[in-house]
């Protein structure tokens, strides 16, 4: 029986910029979503040890389940038929040992896997970056949520020990390595959200009311010296959320920078300037989140920030390896005196390879 798996992904740095085809900085991580299925039949026929239930629909998608996970069957199967695809189904499990809710992509993952399946079983021939782009219509097709293009390339493109450069707009990408002797650690705060149910379509929507100002350009296309001039009839709120999304841009430019030079001090000034903006001018983080970052440069990493959409869900931090159990120690003593009610989760993340079949 075929076993097909899309990884998660923890994003370095380059947050909300994706949807206004910016460049982000993912990698893949060795948790994920796990398909094993009979290619085969009229009907898509799936059980999920994760989640209640069982889900059955057709192989083109044309009738959608009204709530659950069942939607995003439907979606890529849909997007799949539009783009051409035999309807041929399948008939197997899903599994999962990615933490819902967390902002590691969950729903990009069983997107991804799906779509890998399916297009097998039609021996329906697609590309990687147009699988990607299929699965973020699917996304938007499920749940009305207007995502970047970025969780679904992350989990085809991971590359292990290696993150992905991607330009949002061109979708160009390349790889770049990681420091070897650095671990990266997902600090999950235990508050969960949902995208649909968040601030996220808020926050783009007064996002966009300040892009006319760029007139055609993309944020990321927009020099930070420029921002005072460019931002100076805009409304407060709208105004904030082009500042951090210009100035996120850079901060991409030169974490890849700092990466390829060793330059590990300025990694973390930029991380942390990073989730400064996304506190003070993209409004996306919670006390939680921001205290789980203090406490992992308190306990010595290299560096911290918020990871996800935000509202909730995780943190990342690349901890020197010889640091990792004091860094933990000092999250998990700091956390859990000052949010006994959540249930503190940390997680060692290898840098992982994409998506593929495991059977191959």
């Amino acid at each position: 029986m075929p076993r097909y798996l899309a990884p998660g992904r923890a994003n370095l740095i380059g947050e909300h910029t994706d949807h206004t085809d910016g460049l982000v900085l993912p990698v893949a991580i060795d948790r994920g979503v796990t398909l094993e299925v009979d290619l085969g039949g009229d009907a898509i026929a799936l059980r999920s040890a994760d989640a209640d239930g069982e889900v059955e629909v057709p192989a083109d998608g044309s009738h959608t389940p009204e709530q659950g996970w069942g939607r995003f069957v439907a979606a890529v199967a849909a997007e799949l038929a539009q783009a051409g695809r035999r309807p041929v189904g399948m008939r197997g499990a899903l599994s999962s040992d990615l933490p819902q809710g967390a902002g590691l992509s969950s729903s990009a993952a069983l997107e991804v896997v799906l779509g890998l399946a399916l297009a097998d079983a039609a021996e329906f021939e697609i590309a990687p970056l147009e699988l990607a782009s299929l699965c973020r219509r699917a996304e938007r097709r499920a749940v009305g949520v207007p995502s970047g293009i970025m969780d679904q390339a992350a989990s085809i493109l991971g590359r292990a020990d290696h993150a992905v450069l991607l330009d949002c707009g061109s979708l160009e990408y390349r790889h770049v390595p990681l420091p070897g002797d650095h671990v990266l650690l997902v600090a999950d705060s235990g508050v969960r959200r949902q995208l649909e149910t968040s601030g996220y379509a808020q926050r783009s929507e007064e996002l966009a009311a300040a892009l006319p100002v760029l007139e055609g350009r993309r944020p990321s296309e927009v020099d930070v010296e420029e921002l005072d001039q460019l931002l100076a009839g805009v409304p407060e709120v709208p105004a904030r959320r082009l500042r951090h999304v210009v100035t996120e841009n850079e901060r991409v430019r030169q974490t890849e920078q700092a990466l390829h030079e060793g330059r590990l001090d300025d990694l973390g000034r930029l991380f942390t300037a990073g989730h400064a903006s996304l506190r003070d001018d993209y409004e996306v983080t919670i006390p939680e989140l921001d205290r789980l970052v203090e406490l992992a440069r308190e306990g010595g990493a290299t560096a911290a920030r918020m990871t996800g959409g935000g509202f909730g869900g995780a943190i990342i931090a690349l901890v020197p390896s010889d640091r990792v159990t004091a860094v933990e120690a000092t999250i998990r003593d700091g956390y859990g005196r000052d949010y006994p009610q959540h249930p503190l989760q940390l997680h060692r993340c290898r840098i992982a390879d994409g998506a593929r079949r495991l059977d191959d």
